[in-house]
């Protein structure tokens, strides 16, 4: 298939932008806001990093009072490597969890039904009675399907067809065989000599956090993947081993010596004090609050039809001991039980709830796909993540079978 020239021109723009990008230090490779919680990170993936199809995403989410959390992404423009509007939103990359996590799998991300492109991904962990904590990696390249080589367009051609030792091989319209306009650019790497640097380093092993301080007591500030190295600053004096070390970011911290391999000379390396080990927290109450479930799904008519609109009822409770602080959206699922497809989806809002009180969710829906078959409405609570629970595990809820009537559906 013939690539677009948009398509062609966005490949070059990227690849050039992303090694733009790998010679640059500072906050281009962490969050915009200067100000990091380190026990809300990911360490995995990092920023001006390529990720295909569906992956782990790992990081640290260890707060006092959380109430879950959850991933983010939205795209970024490819030229200024920022949103298109400060406005743009994020949408869901994973469901709302709850639980502590350290340095360990925060949720699967799946890229596969996203445009090839630039993303920003955010980590979102909310905690009763404040505001969220965010932490973004940005960029992150999304590609599925990469270009076989890199191509871009010439207005008019210039001149006869040109070859170096040193320089690129450029074929040009006429002399070979091409799509017209098209110029196809094939490096000839030239033999240089390799310098020999003796100045101590490490490279991971595996993928490595690096830590504010010389052991796993001290908080996640930033990460080393595997393959990639950091000019080593000192070693700790306590006797640890552990070194410190400057990311590519500008971020300094200690990273073990279990995970790394060593290269340099270390004669001269300083020694460095660790700052002290951060006191454990101690954990506070939580307040009460509310706990929406859904404990009734219903649809009107009882027996819908294929292609036909009806009405979703779902009847939601207050099992908290408080006043929910807000509203939230619900949102139905209609699976096809032989295949396990969702087929279909509709939402419909809800308002703050006192303990013990319900209200019926209404939203439309319709079925355009295997009439005649047997079909399961999945109704998700609060489905946004927007209201601190007492049990964010209990937020779905599953209908009867019931049978799509064929109607008007081949």
């Amino acid at each position: 298939m013939t690539q677009r020239p948009k398509a062609r021109v966005f490949a070059v723009l990227t690849v050039i932008l992303s090694a733009l990008l790998l010679s640059v230090t500072g906050p281009a490779f962490a969050q915009t806001d200067t100000t990091v919680n380190p026990n809300v990170v990911i360490s995995f993936p990092p920023p001006v990093y390529v990720v295909r199809g569906q992956f782990e995403v790992r990081g640290t989410v260890n707060l006092p009072n959380l109430a879950n959390y959850f991933l983010e992404f939205r795209p970024l423009d490819p030229e200024t490597l920022l949103p298109a509007t400060e406005d743009d939103p994020f949408l869901p990359a994973s469901l709302p969890t709850t639980g502590i996590v350290i340095d360990d799998v925060l949720a699967e991300w799946d890229t596969t039904v996203l445009e090839d492109g630039l993303y920003q991904l955010r980590l979102t962990a909310n905690v009763s009675r404040q505001g969220p904590t965010h932490f973004v990696v940005s960029p992150i390249r999304v590609e599925n399907f990469p270009p076989p080589f890199v191509v871009i367009d010439q207005a008019e051609p210039t001149a006869e067809p040109t070859s170096s030792g040193s320089g690129p091989i450029i074929i040009r319209p006429g002399s070979t065989p091409t799509q017209g306009g098209i110029v196809i650019i094939r490096p000839t790497l030239a033999a240089t000599p390799t310098s020999i640097s003796n100045d101590p380093i490490v490279t991971a092993n595996v993928d490595s956090n690096v830590r504010s301080g010389d052991s796993t007591a001290y908080p996640v500030i930033g990460s080393l993947p595997v393959g990639f190295q950091a000019a080593i600053l000192g070693i700790s004096t306590t006797g640890s081993g552990w070194y410190y070390i400057e990311l590519d970011n500008g971020r300094r911290g200690f990273i073990s010596p279990t995970i790394v391999t060593v290269s340099g000379n270390l004669a001269n390396v300083p020694r460095i004090d660790p700052p002290p080990v951060p006191a454990t927290p101690t954990p506070t109450p939580r307040p009460a609050t509310g706990d929406i479930i859904a404990n009734g799904i219903g649809t009107v008519p009882t027996e819908p039809r294929c292609a036909e609109p009806f009405q979703v009822q779902v009847n939601v409770t207050n099992i908290g001991s408080a006043v929910a602080a807000s509203g939230g959206i619900l949102q139905v699922n209609a699976v096809h039980v032989p295949s396990g497809q969702v087929t279909g989806s509709t939402q419909g809002p809800f308002p703050p709830l006192s303990p013990g009180q319900n209200f019926v969710v209404v939203a439309p829906l319709t079925l355009t796909q295997f009439g005649g078959d047997d079909y399961r409405l999945v109704a998700i609570v609060d489905v946004n993540g927007q209201i601190t629970e007492e049990n964010e595990g209990n937020n779905t809820f599953t209908g009867s079978v019931f049978r799509l009537r064929r109607a008007g559906c081949p």
